[in-house]
């Protein structure tokens, strides 16, 4: 299968699991769920980061991978939520930035 298809079938399976995270009550409370873990690991990211000296975006991206890959396998999250959950903590990139420069 090529590229593409691949793209457009992990798309399609995102933007299911999306709509239901959104749409039906159950999903809502996964997302919650979710969301409760992802404010968790961002703390402990925030403070591995604080070590280092000039952290990157890209030691960000790598140690939030990294993180979420050993926190999804303790937790057993199918993969889609795993993919959400990176998602989600790359886009915290900017606020980190912003605190860690008035430090």
């Amino acid at each position: 299968m090529g590229n593409f298809k691949k793209g457009l079938v992990l798309g399609g399976m995102l933007g299911a699991a999306m709509m239901w995270l959104n749409a039906t009550p159950k999903g809502k409370e996964m997302r919650a769920k979710m969301m409760a873990h992802t404010d968790s690991l961002y703390g402990e990211i925030k403070a591995s980061l604080g070590q280092l000296e000039g952290p990157t975006k890209e030691m960000y991206d790598a140690l939030v991978e990294r993180a979420v890959t050993e926190y999804s396998s303790k937790k057993e999250m199918a993969q889609d939520m795993k993919v959400m959950m990176v998602r989600e903590l790359k886009k915290r990139w900017s606020k980190l930035e912003k605190d860690l420069r008035k430090k």
